[in-house]
């Protein structure tokens, strides 16, 4: 059928005009819809159309034959299936390269300051990631797009790669993709495939066909082999996972053993491969995604056993926080089964929302509901049948047979068979036996069996309530509440929220399980009144309860604009006592005025209202001085007096002081009181004074009065404020407080909206004095930030492990609390900055000294299960430390190792006497440094540009070591002589062969000290056996890229070379890819940059794809300190001083007569000729050129023009003469010259 439809528009499209075909090539690369200004500008630039009515009239036909369609008020949007062909015909005729570039004219890309994509809309960077791939552009081009199109949140519902290349599946386009990005592109497409099950085919298909071609990478073969075991394919899986043995091959192949119900052997497995994944990525809670880990979940809830209910419990906590999309579907139906199975959670919590479309997903739940009994599974039956139809379409037989006994189960006629036969053709497993059914009763006695401490299963809940306020000044506060259910959305947000009737609300609130106790209390507020008009009653909020009872709720918003949060904070009244022009004034905050109720409602900002409380007593008080008492100055005493009487009643604050007896008088509090508040994943903070201690109202720092009298345990007491002080106080804070810098101020409040900003604030205010620094959570404390943790907490044990060392320790965090140091490296690779999450919303803070230690010593080390694996070459990072820590205890190997490390630094070497040849200062260098290297026992990469004497250092250092063994040299073959010749100039003492001809195998076995075998890279590997039994003193590898793919047996034959010192040379040590760095350091110095795997995830993966700048920062620093000690490279312009500098001598040549006669006639020829030329003036040019160079070659030799004329060239004899002397004064020469025919 899609073949048929493909035929159809292909046909559609061949018939169209020239002009058609364009414009849908225009909206192929755009892939969204194009208005039809913006498409004719396109067209116009590509100079097809002449009218708006010629446009109009094409997209009409276009979407007559079905080529495009039209969506409202967005424009024309090409067909899926046109696609391909449309794009196919721009690269035909040529026009794909122009097209884009008009494209990406008229709609720019713009780049941020680091040189990232910022894209206008997904929909851009979509359109610019197809016209890369289409283009065949490489990584670098592509990964960038790539990287700005998953930042968009389009991308978690449908993956762009999936949607340029999966919707349809087109190979031809495929045969376009830069074959160094295929693969990846590849590996996401059957990754996706069982959510796009009419491609799946397709895809499947190609990439088979390419993995037999050979070549494709390790990622790609082991996603095919997950498609393949769920198209039931065990057996084809498995041969393709043959030849891996990396920690993924183990798992899928202990997959293969489960569905083949080899239970224990497939656990078995399971248990080495994450050890091994464990080993491969340095994280001791790795977990493996997709198909494979559902099923080891699934297969640990099998056994049911402690051992394996603490795994499984582990591992889905791992998987649940790790993975996405509907992986994480899958893991929350197995974290319930396991629940729900062990009796802690009752059946019923089962979420009711809708079923999942992806074709996994949806066989894992109904699984879920037949293995627990569940009737709903019934009513589900049409969805199992369309689910099973697609996947039968699809190919998916392992999972079509999982539904098809599903069906028969429940009764569907023919679906048992179905899943007989496919279970018998491919012998797979029946999981809807994996599983005893249970009954609610078995479950429920299950319950009272594990009943133990209560244990908390944070169920996510699907709605929630929120409550819209309407405010208005002029009425005196809030004057509409409404209560609003909101549902979560598909991408985790939550709807705008359907309105709950009051009634509802009365009747039912108890029984929704999203009403909070503070909702509660809300709904405590509504009452019911009999209506005027009728025997109905009307329900309504009693405002004043219900304000109150939302104070400090989190979810209020405005009723206009039901997105912005609303904060409602508690407030006391307070009388204000202002002198200034002759008089005083005494006035309530806030104004009480008669008929206001109990309740007084102020907006403080945008998003803040105070609600203040009014009691009898402050009734009296408003009704008193009304909107302000104006007293005459002179009265002052007796304001005073009024001022003492009520202070017990009312906080006061006030511009004169009392002079009341019993009125005791203290300095305000100078403390700065910092509130914390939840904002959003941030915090929002407020900068306060309290000037009564620890009691009374809070201030903004130097706003108010300078006095505040209230009633402080019963004694009337007066706090002096000094107002310009807190205003310093506040602004020393601001500057101390580095954390705020970035931080958005908003009416006197600071907004922290990223939660690493908000834990480094929190760290930088524990740093401050106590005594100056008040920290306060009002709302409780969402998190804690422990003390910074130094290096001087660290203790550490370091001794020999076979050739590396091993190293474990512990961090003392406080007097109550050590923390494994394995467990705290553990924790802090999935930790942003110096922060490290503990659980239970504890932080632990390191400085940043720590963090970057820690850091590098994760990255330079390896982790088993009972400490870190350091290698000798890269134990400077575990050294550092030390030299820092609280404590170390180490073995003697250690100790041992760093006095090598010191006297090999102070060791000199001298140049061998025999050596031919003054070494400049630069070529002396090299020669000490490879010296050093060698006398340490560790490889060397010589790596200087060509032409700096790489042979010569390489030469004496041979010559240093010859006495004590044979060296061997593996050069290009077209080198080989060079080094013989060049051995022979400058080491005589050597006794250098030629691999190749003669008694090979006695050469070898021969060889010994001052003995030089040079081979080519190609003998090398046709003998490798040969060259591998021998132990040569020295081996140096000349033009070392020329083994700098892995995979090769070249590389292979080198690596099998055994050397006591081993060293290479090359002027492009990386020309590609760093993979070839790795290998070379594998020959040099193996182990030091782990495996190929650890390798890419913590120093290649980072660099090459540049999606995360400070991690490709971290990785490309980390990488070159560890081999920089190992590679030396200098380029020509560094040691340009020392080469000697260029002197030009200018010898004048005089001509001869009969040279000068023979010019003189040439010369009048030539203006005979262009004389009597008649052409155009670029024509005549061209003439003149051509005499002009026939008179340059006379008088460079007179041969040059009249063969066989018999002039003598006195330029050729003066060059004879000039040679002479060079060569009687040993000079070299190199001659060029400008005609040489």
């Amino acid at each position: 059928m899609r073949d048929q439809v493909r035929d159809q528009v292909r046909d559609a499209f061949d018939a169209g005009t020239e002009r058609q075909k364009m414009t849908l090539g225009v909206l192929a690369l755009a892939g969204e819809p194009m208005g039809r200004t913006r498409l004719r500008e396109h067209i116009d630039a590509l100079g097809y159309f002449d009218s708006d009515d010629e446009l109009a009239a094409d997209l009409a036909l276009l979407l007559e034959r079905g080529l495009v369609g039209e969506l409202a008020s967005r424009g024309t949007v090409i067909t899926p299936e046109a696609s391909w062909p449309a794009i196919d015909y721009l690269l035909t005729i040529r026009l794909f390269t122009e097209t884009r570039e008009i494209y990406q004219g008229l709609t720019p890309l713009r780049r941020d300051w680091q040189g990232n994509p910022v894209l206008r809309s997904y929909r851009q960077g979509v359109a610019l990631l197809r016209m890369a791939l289409v283009g065949s552009d490489g990584p670098k081009e592509v990964a960038p797009l790539l990287a700005a199109c998953l930042r968009c949140h389009e991308a978690a519902y449908l993956h762009p790669l999936v949607d340029i290349c999966a919707r349809p599946f087109e190979p031809e386009m495929f045969e376009r993709i830069n074959t160094a990005v295929r693969d990846d592109v590849l590996a996401v497409l059957i990754n996706h495939a069982q959510r796009e099950p009419a491609a799946a085919p397709a895809i499947r298909a190609y990439v088979e066909d390419h993995v037999a071609s050979g070549g494709a990478s390790m990622a790609l073969r082991v996603a095919l082999a997950e498609h393949l075991i769920l198209c039931g394919r065990l057996d084809d899986a498995n041969a393709l996972l043959a030849e891996l043995d990396d920690s993924a091959a183990l798992f899928y192949r202990s997959v293969i053993l489960l569905l083949r119900d080899h239970l224990d052997e497939a656990l078995a497995g399971f248990d080495a491969a994450l050890k091994l994944l464990r080993r491969e990525t340095g994280k001791r809670k790795a977990i493996f995604t997709g198909i494979g880990g559902h099923l080891y979940v699934a297969a640990l809830l099998r056994r049911g056993d402690a051992k394996h209910q603490k795994l499984v419990e582990s591992y889905l906590d791992s998987a649940t926080r790790a993975v996405q999309s509907h992986d994480t579907a899958v893991y929350q139906q197995l974290s319930m089964l396991r629940q729900i199975r062990g009796g802690t959670v009752d059946a019923e919590v089962l979420p009711s929302r809708s079923w999942e479309s992806a074709l996994q997903p949806v066989m894992f739940r109904a699984l879920l509901h037949w293995w627990l009994g569940m009737p709903q599974l019934s009513t589900r039956r049409a969805q199992l049948e369309e689910s099973l139809a697609l996947s039968e379409s699809a190919g998916f037989d392992f999972i079509s047979a999982q539904l098809a006994g599903l069906l028969g189960q429940l009764g569907a006629v023919g679906h048992e068979q179905r899943a007989t036969a496919l279970r018998q053709q491919h012998r797979l497993t029946d999981m809807t036996l994996w599983f005893e059914r249970e009954q609610p009763w078995e479950r429920q006695l299950n319950a009272l069996i594990n009943l133990q401490p209560a244990v908390n299963v944070e169920v996510v809940k699907e709605s929630r309530l929120v409550w819209l306020l309407r405010y208005d000044a002029h009425l005196g506060g809030i004057q509409e509440i409404e209560p609003r259910e909101q549902k979560r959305d598909a991408q985790g947000g939550w709807s705008r929220g359907r309105p709950i009737g009051l009634k509802r609300l009365l009747d039912e609130a108890g029984s929704l399980d999203f009403v909070t106790a503070q909702d509660l209390q809300v709904v405590a507020s509504i009452g019911a009144q009999r209506q005027h008009y009728g025997s109905g009653l009307r329900y309504d909020f009693d405002l004043d309860k219900a304000v109150a009872a939302l104070i400090g709720h989190p979810l209020l918003f405005w009723f206009d604009s039901p997105g912005t949060r609303v904060e409602l904070l508690p407030g006391e009244p307070e009388l204000l006592v202002k002198a200034g022009g002759g008089h005083v004034t005494i006035s309530l905050r806030p104004p009480v005025r008669p008929g206001d109720g109990n309740v007084v409602v102020t907006r403080e900002s945008p998003t803040r209202l105070r609600v203040v409380r009014i009691r009898e007593e402050h009734h009296r008080i408003g009704a008193i001085v009304g909107d302000g008492l104006v007293v005459p100055l002179e009265a002052e005493v007796r304001v005073l007096q009024a001022i003492g009487a009520i202070s017990s009643i009312v906080t006061v604050q006030s511009d004169i002081g009392s002079s009341a007896a019993d009125l005791e008088r203290i300095d305000a509090d100078p403390r700065l009181h910092v509130h914390l508040l939840p904002y959003g994943q941030g915090l929002r903070i407020r900068i306060l004074v309290r000037p009564l201690p620890d009691t009374g109202a809070y201030y903004a720092p130097g706003s108010g009065a300078e006095r505040v009298i209230a009633d402080v345990n019963g004694i009337r007491t007066e706090a002096r404020r000094d107002l310009n002080a807190e205003r310093e106080r506040q602004r020393q804070l601001l500057a101390d407080i580095r954390a705020l810098e970035n931080a958005e101020e908003e009416h006197d409040e600071w907004l922290l909206g990223q939660p690493l900003s908000c834990l480094e604030l929190v760290s930088e205010l524990q740093e401050l004095d106590a005594s100056q620094v008040v920290i306060a959570w009002p709302e409780g404390e969402p998190f804690r930030v422990s003390k910074k943790v130094s290096s001087k907490s660290v203790r550490l044990t370091i001794k020999r492990d076979k050739d590396w060392f091993a190293a474990n320790g512990e961090v003392v965090v406080d007097e109550g609390r050590v923390l494994d140091l394995l467990s705290l490296l553990e924790k802090l690779r999935g930790s942003e900055g110096r922060f490290v999450a503990l659980g239970d919303n504890q932080f632990l803070a390191l400085t940043n000294e720590l963090h970057r230690r820690l850091t590098d010593l994760a990255a330079y080390t390896d982790a088993n299960d009972d400490a870190l694996r350091v290698h000798p070459l890269a134990s400077f990072a575990l050294e550092e430390l030390a030299l820092e820590a609280g404590g170390v205890e180490a073995d003697k190997a250690w100790r041992a190792h760093l006095q090598k490390m010191a006297a090999n630094a102070e060791y000199v070497p001298q140049l061998p006497s025999t050596l031919q040849a003054e070494l400049r200062d630069y070529q002396r260098e090299g020669f000490e440094w490879l010296a050093r290297l060698a006398h340490w026992g560790v490889g060397a990469c010589l790596a200087d540009d060509m032409g700096l004497g790489k042979t010569l250092q390489a030469l004496a250092l041979i010559l240093l070591r010859a006495p004590n063994g044979p060296t061997l040299v593996v050069a290009p073959t077209s080198v080989c002589t060079n080094w013989i010749a060049e051995a022979a100039r400058f080491a005589p003492t050597l006794n250098v062969k030629l691999f190749g001809p003669g008694e090979r195998a006695d050469m070898i076995e021969s060889a010994g000290p001052f003995d030089l075998i040079v081979a080519s890279y190609g003998l090398l590997q046709l003998e490798a056996p040969l060259f591998a039994k021998k132990t040569w003193h020295t081996v140096v590898l000349d033009e070392a890229q020329a083994f700098k793919n892995a995979h090769t047996r070249r590389s292979q034959a080198v690596m099998a070379l055994r050397g006591e010192f081993r060293m290479i040379a090359t002027g492009t040590p990386l020309e590609n890819h760093l993979g070839e760095l790795w290998n070379l350091f594998r020959f040099i110095n193996p182990g030091l940059l782990g495996t190929a795997d650890q390798f890419q995830l913590r120093f290649a993966g980072p660099i090459e794809k540049a999606q995360d700048k400070r991690a490709e920062a971290g990785a490309r620093a980390r990488l070159r300190r560890l081999t920089q000690p190992f590679i030396l490279r200098r380029t020509k312009s560094q040691v340009l001083t020392e080469l000697p500098p260029r002197t030009e001598i200018v010898i004048p040549v005089e001509l001869t007569q009969e040279e000068t006669a023979l010019y003189e006639s040439l010369r009048r020829e030539a203006l005979d000729k262009l004389a009597a030329l008649e052409a155009p003036e670029s024509q005549k040019s061209i003439a003149i050129l051509a005499e002009m160079m026939r008179l340059r070659r006379a008088v460079c030799n007179p041969e040059l023009v009249a063969p066989g004329v018999g002039i003598a060239s006195s330029k050729l004899a003066t060059f004879a003469r000039l040679i002479d002397d060079l060569l009687d004064n040993r000079h070299k020469v190199l001659v060029f010259s400008q005609f040489v025919d």
